[in-house]
């Protein structure tokens, strides 16, 4: 990916204290624009919605195909955990609560506390009721209401939360992992709360995800016995398990899409599994440190950061680089949405979220 030429025409961007530029150089360049952002802390992608938390406590959504503007909104304290997004809902975690906007509109719905040094959220449903399944740092897990925003249930457990959790409305199941003098994996009833099951994992854990059954996870003891494992979801029995050589970071986000599920081990080997029979589809060593980043499934393409700040897009059928992005400063996050890589930049000049098509 090459850093974006011929800016022209310009749009005013107040929301972000700069301006939206789109390439105008014919169809295939149109997807591309960029728009200044004050110290952007961490970014999310769903379709047309790209929102950006940042300095100044400001959440802004853009459009995804333009960059311009739909909504902004000031939150106080807001973290660096991503934003969670559903079709109804924008959620953003603060220090010490958790706050939920109309995603179309920009209301604010409601703040919910549930302790200090909120983490990170996803947005689910438990049978009829939408739901935001919730976590802070020292180790509590909480379901809230997601129309008011009413804490369902709270529980904590004995170890810091730093993953992010995973939720699978269909099977009405939530998963969490947490490290402390025995790292574990509970998986549990997302209406009560009630744990299903817990596993011990390994030391140097991914987070979980969860698809088609399964919950997912990299672990590793920190030396070369490393493996992707999937449990059952209903009783934790493990299903299958493939080898990786090197273990895992918490602050890495496995994707799954279409079967299909890739995680990145924290010395860059990227794997793509068959979720159904646990067959490795492919292995691509990036030979790049890998500590923190959501992996990404696009229909043609798998999506990822690198802890030296590279973007990075590999092939999806392959495993083939195809791009290997540095986008002149620092990216805190990235996303795809309509057919569009959206990445936030800071210690660049100046601070931005750009996008291009994803390729």
């Amino acid at each position: 990916m090459t850093r974006l030429r011929g800016l022209a025409a310009v749009a005013v961007m107040s929301a972000l204290g700069g301006c939206a530029a789109a390439d105008a150089g014919g169809a295939g360049r149109a997807a591309r624009w960029r728009a200044e952002a004050n110290w952007p802390f961490s970014v999310a992608v769903d379709g047309r919605d790209t929102v950006v938390v940042g300095g100044g406590n400001r959440v802004v959504v853009l459009d995804t195909a333009t960059g311009r503007v739909r909504w902004r909104s000031q939150v106080p304290h807001v973290t660096h955990y991503e934003p969670a997004l559903d079709h109804e809902t924008v959620l953003v975690s603060a220090d010490d609560r958790f706050v939920a906007f109309e995603r179309a509109s920009g209301a604010r719905r409601w703040e919910a506390g549930i302790g200090e040094h909120d983490g990170s959220g996803v947005l689910t449903r438990a049978g009829p009721d939408a739901m935001a399944l919730v976590t802070t740092e020292p180790g509590v897990v909480a379901a809230l209401d997601g129309r008011t925003g009413q804490v369902r249930w709270s529980a904590p457990v004995p170890g810091d939360i730093w993953a992010a959790p995973a939720a699978d409305a269909s099977a009405s199941v939530g998963a969490v992992l947490w490290e402390g003098d025995e790292p574990r994996l509970r998986v549990f009833d997302l209406g009560t709360g009630a744990v299903r099951w817990e596993s011990v994992v390994e030391p140097g854990a991914s987070a979980p995800v969860i698809r088609d059954g399964i919950v997912v996870v990299g672990e590793g003891n920190g030396n070369v016995a490393s493996r992707i494992v999937a449990r059952d979801i209903a009783a934790g029995a493990e299903r299958w398990s493939v080898p990786a050589p090197a273990s895992f970071d918490s602050g890495v986000t496995p994707g799954a899409a279409g079967g299909d599920v890739a995680i990145c081990d924290h010395f860059g080997t990227v794997t793509l599994v068959d979720a159904r029979s646990g067959t490795t589809r492919w292995q691509t060593a990036l030979r790049m440190p890998v500590l923190e980043t959501r992996v990404v499934l696009a229909p043609h393409a798998v999506v990822l950061r690198t802890y030296g700040g590279r973007i990075v897009v590999l092939d999806r059928a392959s495993g083939r680089v195809v791009r290997r992005h540095h986008p002149g400063g620092f990216p805190i996050g990235f996303g795809v949405g309509t057919g569009r890589l959206v990445f936030a930049v800071r210690l660049a000049r100046p601070d931005r979220v750009e996008a291009e098509r994803l390729p």
